[in-house]
């Protein structure tokens, strides 16, 4: 059975709901890694969204919405092309958001499985992170948690 563990960051719409802005993923056997940074030039917002967003901009993933070299809406179509049969992930919100984009794959939280806070496992400054986030800081970026959530994985799984 082929797994991965797979990270988003998010961006608020005006309804409340939450769109992936980044999203990496790493197979638990291979360390074989993708990396996505997606643009939102139709995410619509009301004043809630766009302050959280900027907030979330300034202070947390540093990505405005129009940044990102994939349009949203290849999302589907990006996870639906995965190969795995099950995708840890580590957050109630987030196992959800990704699980109803692909059905068919068993998603799980890895807060099920005792799974630390991400502050208490992002502490290696030997992971690697995204191009984006090399000169910022890499424990916000996604490809940087994926490494050490399959780090914590591989050694309690």
């Amino acid at each position: 059975m082929s797994s991965a563990i797979l990270d988003i960051q998010c961006v608020l719409r005006s309804d409340n709901k939450y769109q992936i802005k980044e999203m990496s993923i790493v197979d638990t056997d291979t360390w074989a890694t993708q990396h996505w940074i997606f643009k939102h030039t139709a995410t619509a917002q009301d004043e809630k969204s766009r302050r959280t967003n900027k907030w979330l901009e300034h202070n947390y993933h540093q990505m405005y919405l129009e940044f990102g070299d994939i349009p949203y809406d290849e999302i589907s179509r990006i996870l639906n092309s995965l190969k795995f049969d099950h995708i840890y992930i580590k957050g109630e919100q987030k196992r959800q958001l990704i699980q109803d984009f692909i059905p068919q794959v068993f998603v799980s939280n890895m807060e099920d499985m005792d799974c630390p806070r991400l502050d208490q496992l992002c502490d290696d400054d030997n992971l690697p992170c995204c191009i984006f986030h090399m000169n910022l800081n890499p424990k916000y970026c996604t490809f940087y948690k994926v490494y050490a959530l399959r780090k914590w994985f591989v050694n309690n799984s």
